[in-house]
């Protein structure tokens, strides 16, 4: 009875080695075009973005590979975005990027109006589902498309000091974006209010969407009042025909129509691997390494 237990065992835990095995991640060749340059500093770069002529889909997905800091980082279309650029996902098809925090310098009057990127026109969209709408400091801030509300949050009990405890209200409150009506938007604004109670205090009011998950994990850093930025998750989608040659042509599992862009998830076929936005780019088989995907 011992010995088949191990036997077990043994048996589960090289099926566990050949799991990892098979969903190692997929070599950096297989995921941009040929000759074109895979990294920038920590990030990978996949196609349909790319590094250099020839390298990305369109102009929009071009990245600059800056080193003017003394390390690498990429910039997301350069030309009208300029969005430094921490991750770009195949699988959710989303990019995080660093965006600009929106500040209320209080002295300035009762309200103000401030309007985020605009990312009309292109295929980025700001994504209500893995964002959160953060107001950092004393006041209400209203998160607005145009006419429309879609969030606000007030912080309570204003003091001069950062809330190490968390972001649950006191000089801090989140919310999440309803979706509705929506799973995205392509431009919002920020409208400050300041309540009495912010009358009697110097600091700033900071709101700005950002990614939840760097939120969590970056939270005490934005006591450092010269941040001003913080990660935001974009959306991005496939112009119809701009990827007619590649996998995810009939590969649609799910499409959420905007304009002339057709928002698109697809991915390689069971036991491959590379990267579907490219022309035969999920001819890598498990199989040919000897590996089975299970």
């Amino acid at each position: 009875m011992v010995m088949k237990l191990v036997l077990l065992l043994i048996i589960c835990l090289l099926c566990l080695c050949l799991c990892l095995t098979a969903e190692a991640s997929t070599p950096l060749e297989y995921l941009v075009k040929p000759n074109c340059q895979s990294q920038c500093g920590n990030v990978v770069i996949p196609f349909p973005f790319g590094i250099g002529e020839s390298c990305y889909l369109n102009e929009w997905y071009s990245v600059n590979c800056s080193n003017t800091s003394g390390a690498a980082k990429p910039f997301l279309n350069p030309t009208k975005l300029n969005l430094e650029l921490l991750n770009v996902s195949l699988e959710y098809q989303t990019v995080t990027v660093y965006s600009p925090i929106a500040s209320y310098d209080q002295q300035k009057g009762s309200s103000e109006l401030q309007t985020s990127i605009n990312l009309d026109q292109s295929p980025f969209l700001f994504s209500t589902l893995d964002n959160i709408f953060v107001v950092l400091g004393c006041g209400h801030a209203k998160l607005m498309e145009h006419e429309k509300i879609w969030a606000g949050c007030t912080s309570i009990n204003c003091s001069d000091s950062f809330p190490d405890q968390g972001c649950y209200g006191i000089n801090c409150c989140q919310t999440t974006i309803p979706t509705i009506d929506s799973y995205y938007l392509s431009t919002y604004s920020v409208k400050f209010t300041l309540d009495d109670e912010g009358n009697n205090h110097s600091t700033s009011t900071h709101a700005f969407l950002v990614d939840r998950d760097w939120f969590s994990r970056n939270f005490t850093e934005l006591e450092d009042v010269s941040v001003k930025y913080a990660a935001l998750s974009l959306l991005w989608m496939i112009k119809e025909g701009d990827n007619a040659d590649s996998s995810c042509n009939g590969s649609n599992y799910y499409s959420l129509s905007i304009g002339s862009y057709v928002r698109s998830s697809c991915g390689c076929p069971p036991r491959y691997e590379g990267n579907p936005y490219l022309h035969d780019g999920c001819d890598h088989g498990y199989e040919a390494e000897g590996f089975l995907k299970i």
